[in-house]
């Protein structure tokens, strides 16, 4: 059961106007994530300096985890003199980067832990020398001694090993399969970060308030998700604040608060104002929702596609660099995404967009999908983008500069031997039967939801009738080839089904159509007219991105 201690107020200034004020509860952690340079280790400077209690101690990020040996030598004096000497380095400004004293840290905790794992001792013994059974049953049953409690922690974690106290002041360590004991200093960097964690966690004194930076130094997050809950659970009368790139650890702690940084105003050398927001411990999302807000810029847009990879993906992502894109998966899951994000805004803070392929929607789906954040692409799919006039031009002008050719004689070129492909027997029919499938199984769905029409015949049999869209399609498509009207062509059908990305990529002097797309997504960055012109092709999620962002178009 969580300790009743007052709880200490973290208040942190922030951009926006009024500050936030998060009181720091004993069995409620407080994660801290974001980006990097986003002010997470700013953030946690800020409260070591202003928290104003004595109790506060810091496991910074770029701490030492390495040990010249295996033996703890300090003595009491020497220790005494140090825990006020390193309680105020922590205040000073420059501790947010560096640290001078990082092997007189490790050493210090190692003592404290030895210290009290030999006063549990001393308990014990000077119980027996009087006969106090009672106090010995007490201590026996009760809390655990510290080595024994590290070596639990270690256990939950999957970390196999244990580690012992000597009379000789080393800490010995023995994997939990071999019979070798060897020196603490051989472990490696991931169990030595994990014992030094516990260490300076055991150790605190009741009512601490403990600041860790990026626990999953070294180690897996199949290890530090367990690893950190067993913390919080061992010391749940201290406070918790935990700094981490792994969104999945807040995940992994439903009971816990999240602190999302997204940006960090300085005033030279010193931080003054955070854009953060806090999600309380009961915002009720999906997991899968949670983590991409954990993850994400204020704005978060959702596309198709489930590969790091994908084209979607890595477009997208160049043409808005100022939100978080993330593959969502079909085109139901972003729709679902954005709906789920958008019904609990006032929980976290972050806006949702949605961007699908137009698959032949007509304009009525296409505006309803718009009223609820969700954008249909003004083309067919993705490979629309990558294979139009703009995006051929801008690849030409490249590869004409770098062999020496006539980027304008390139894209004739291209261009003509784009469309001789397509003439190619049975093309035109694929792609009308593409273009059509869909529409035609929404006719046949719709139609058969009529409830005359599902009792059937008087045999039991079900007859429909649908118009079928396939030769007006057909006739379509010839014509526009016939006109060569490339951008309609590459537009209005599924173009990744033909020969046409091929013979473009070889036209443009690119092995595969592979390499010829990252090619033109290589260009986007420099290449502000062919951004721009993709941009237009989805017009209407750029422009609420822009509203959101405060971006004048």
């Amino acid at each position: 059961m969580a300790s009743t201690a007052t709880p200490h107020t973290l208040r942190i200034p922030l951009v926006s106007g009024e500050p936030l004020e998060i009181d720091l509860e004993p069995g409620t952690p407080l994660f801290v994530v974001g980006a990097n340079g986003s002010g997470k280790s700013a953030l946690v400077q800020h409260a070591t300096k202003t928290l104003g209690i004595a109790n506060i101690h810091r496991i910074a990020a770029h701490r030492q985890t390495w040990l010249f040996s295996s033996h703890v030598n300090l003595s009491p004096a020497e220790r005494q003199h140090q825990q006020q000497y390193l309680s105020n380095e922590d205040k000073n400004s420059d501790r947010r980067w560096q640290d001078n004293h990082g092997s007189t840290r490790v050493y210090a905790a190692l003592f404290d832990l030895s210290d009290m794992d030999n006063a549990h001792a001393r308990r014990i013994r000077d119980a027996v020398g009087i006969e106090d059974w009672a106090t010995v049953k007490t201590l026996k049953n009760g809390q655990r001694p510290p080595f024994k409690r590290i070596n639990d922690l270690l256990a939950r974690a999957g970390l196999p090993i244990a580690i012992e106290n000597t009379l000789g002041g080393e800490i010995i360590a023995q994997h939990k399969k071999s019979t070798a004991r060897y020196g603490m200093a051989q472990l490696s960097d991931g169990e030595r970060n994990a014992v030094l964690i516990a260490a300076n966690v055991l150790t605190a004194e009741k009512g601490t308030v403990l600041l860790v930076d990026e626990p999953e130094r070294h180690l897996h997050r199949s290890i530090i998700e367990p690893f950190l809950s067993a913390l919080f659970a061992e010391r749940d009368d201290c406070a918790f604040i935990i700094s981490t790139h792994e969104v999945a650890l807040p995940l992994a702690n439903p009971g816990a608060r999240v602190l999302v940084t997204y940006s960090c105003w300085w005033n030279g050398e010193k931080p003054h104002a955070w854009d953060a927001n806090l999600m309380e411990a009961d915002a009720e999302l999906p997991e899968d929702l949670k983590r991409a807000i954990l993850g994400a810029r204020k704005a978060i847009l959702f596309v198709e596609g489930g590969q790091s990879q994908s084209l979607d993906l890595r477009l997208y992502s160049a043409l808005f660099p100022d939100i978080t894109v993330s593959a969502a998966g079909s085109c139901n899951d972003v729709v679902r995404a954005v709906s789920g994000l958008r019904q609990t805004e006032s929980r976290h803070d972050t806006k949702a967009f949605g961007l699908i392929d137009r698959d032949d929607r007509d304009e009525a789906e296409v505006n309803r999908l718009a009223s609820i954040g969700i954008y249909a692409l003004d083309a067919y799919s993705v490979e629309s983008l990558y294979y139009c006039s703009d995006a051929i031009d801008a690849v030409a002008e490249r590869q004409a500069t770098t062999y020496g050719n006539d980027a304008k004689g390139m894209v004739q070129d291209t261009k003509r031997k784009a469309l001789n492909v397509l003439v190619r027997d049975g093309t035109a029919e694929r792609m009308a039967e593409r273009l059509c499938g869909r529409k035609a199984e929404a006719e046949i769905i719709q139609k058969f939801r009529r409830k005359k029409l599902v009792r059937g015949d008087a045999a039991g049999k079900i007859s429909l009738n649908v118009d079928s869209p396939y030769l007006a399609e057909v006739e379509r498509f010839t014509t526009l080839l016939n006109t060569e009207e490339l951008d309609k062509i590459v537009a209005r059908y599924p173009i990744r089904e033909s020969e046409l990305p091929r013979a473009v990529a070889e036209a443009l002097r690119h092995k595969n159509a592979k390499y010829y797309e990252e090619a033109v997504l290589a260009l986007i960055p420099g290449n502000a007219t062919l951004a721009n012109s993709f941009r237009q092709k989805m017009a209407r999620l750029t422009q609420a991105v822009q509203a959101h962002l405060g971006i004048q178009a």
